[in-house]
């Protein structure tokens, strides 16, 4: 590997420490840009629970509500744009909720972003929820029980303190909701995930010359080349407005939960 002179800017802009060309152009040592991404963990968790993680409920929502009027081919679009937010808002909180167990090892920013839902991530996350008491769930989070937030954490007055005990009780029920299927919703739900990236949508599979037969007028064909098997996978989804008002209701628990987790870490910690 090859290595060029050090100039005056390839020092690290924080600590001085010479830089690696091989990296690119770098502002940072690894070190002081992991420290830098720790000092600003606080902004981005209060920024993204105001606006980040509410914009796939609010996109839902939009869709669900143009089911009512719109014309059978772009209700299927709208269903598919619901399924995408589901999909999108279990991947945050999977995310988010493996960035806060790790907070100790890694900025939070940084586990977040780098987090990506696949059949590991997804049955990992389902069973690091399912498998453990209450308690456990909490610690595993460094969240304290509902009971004990007002002994705990003085530097709350009464009523935040209220609200913090409340978040972290509906914290845990919606992340039980969220993963409440079990292996094989997580194992869905990651096929779903790595589908949605490269998929074609299309209103019908009539097309195929035998491919997707069992599909019904009201559902959306998600087609997928399976080069190694030579084949398309067709997946009907479908876009009715009840479907599509329970899968509207499950991103609101995941959207839910992961503004609460959020809220009870800022709090407890004074941030």
């Amino acid at each position: 590997m090859n290595y060029q002179p050090i100039q005056r800017d390839d020092l690290c802009s924080d600590c001085g420490a010479a830089l690696e060309h091989s990296h690119g152009n770098e502002e940072r040592c690894p070190a002081c840009f992991d420290r830098y991404l720790f000092d600003i963990d606080a902004g981005f968790l209060e920024n993204y629970r105001k606006f980040g993680c509410r914009s796939r409920l609010v996109v839902a929502e939009t869709c669900l509500r143009g089911l009512v009027l719109d014309t059978p081919e772009h209700r299927k679009v709208l269903a598919m744009t619901i399924f995408e937010q589901y999909v999108q808002a279990m991947n945050d909180l999977a995310g988010l909720f493996i960035a806060f167990r790790n907070k100790d090892k890694a900025p939070i920013l940084k586990s977040f972003m780098e987090f990506r839902l696949d059949a590991q991530s997804s049955a990992a996350f389902f069973d690091a929820v399912q498998s453990v008491t209450d308690v456990e769930l909490c610690a595993a989070l460094d969240l304290p029980l509902p009971g004990q937030v007002r002994y705990l954490y003085p530097h709350l007055d009464e009523k935040d303190s209220y609200s913090v005990a409340v978040a972290v009780y509906q914290l845990v029920q919606d992340l039980r909701k969220a993963t409440d299927q079990g292996n094989a919703a997580a194992m869905a739900l990651a096929q779903l995930a790595g589908q949605t990236g490269a998929a074609v949508l299309a209103s019908d599979a009539k097309w195929l010359n035998g491919s997707g037969q069992d599909l019904t007028p009201d559902q959306v064909a998600l087609l997928v080349l399976d080069s190694r098997r030579r084949s398309v996978y067709v997946q009907g989804l479908t876009a009715d407005e009840t479907s599509m008002g329970r899968v509207v209701d499950a991103i609101d628990t995941a959207t839910r939960a992961a503004s609460n987790m959020i809220y009870a870490y800022l709090q407890t910690n004074d941030l």
